[in-house]
């Protein structure tokens, strides 16, 4: 994983879509970061309660002016989606839907994964044209799928959210092609491992509701000025 590349399934993330003219505006307002941002790019962000404790640990990407695909863990999934129905007004013009089932995630992480997922795609995944924090659809094997280059690891990567039915014959691509890169397989303990060395937050080990941003050293991903506000402010602002 250090040296080369591993790939690792992700399909149980939590994966949920806010649509509608509202959308921005709901999702901003459960948001301590600041998501009005392009569309394709994505924003790591904490939920909050009115006490400033974190609700939630997740990122969101902006699909479009007026969609976004929401990303949190597996073992949150329930719960997260609930917070963030219940908080959507009742005469907001937004939709929230569980797309969970509807996509495969498969992991790319390490220094080769640009050289191995650029050797199965045309479109130029190179530094300057495909900088981190950024998300969009490549092709790649058999399909289009949305490659974001995020990471949990702290390697070099994308997170490659497929359609289902097209998964299997994705993964089959880039294990096909994985052996000169020196693709290993690897699973949820080494990503755990990795991101302790990294000091990534884990939401129910590390922070909870009881825990701030602020108290979490995670006040970068906290934007305290836009437009009105989020829940949790004026306590954070207190602290």
């Amino acid at each position: 994983m250090r040296e080369q590349v591993g790939l690792f399934d992700q399909s149980s993330f939590g994966k949920f879509r806010l649509q509608g003219a509202d959308a921005a505006r709901v999702l901003n307002t459960v948001c301590a970061n600041d998501i009005d941002v392009d569309p394709d790019r994505i924003v790591y962000t904490q939920w909050l309660n009115d006490r400033g404790g974190i609700e939630a640990d997740l990122t969101v990407t902006r699909l479009a002016d007026d969609c976004y695909l929401i990303v949190t863990a597996a073992a949150t999934e329930t719960r997260d989606f609930n917070w963030l129905q219940r908080h959507i007004p009742a005469d907001a013009h937004c939709a929230l839907t569980n797309v969970t089932s509807g996509m495969g995630v498969i992991s790319i992480m390490g220094p080769n994964a640009r050289a191995l997922l650029q050797s199965l795609s045309p479109d130029d995944l190179s530094n300057e044209a495909f900088p981190f924090t950024h998300s969009r659809e490549i092709e790649l094997g058999h399909g289009l799928v949305r490659a974001s280059r995020i990471t949990y690891v702290g390697e070099l990567g994308w997170e490659l959210y497929i359609p289902t039915e097209f998964t299997a014959g994705v993964y089959d691509t880039i294990v096909a092609a994985g052996e000169p890169f020196g693709l290993t397989h690897a699973g949820y303990h080494a990503l755990d491992s990795l991101r302790i060395e990294k000091a990534y937050r884990h939401w129910g080990h590390d922070i909870t509701d009881e825990d701030t941003p602020v108290e979490a050293g995670l006040g970068f991903a906290v934007k305290l000025v836009k437009p009105g506000g989020f829940i949790g402010r004026d306590a954070l602002l207190r602290e």
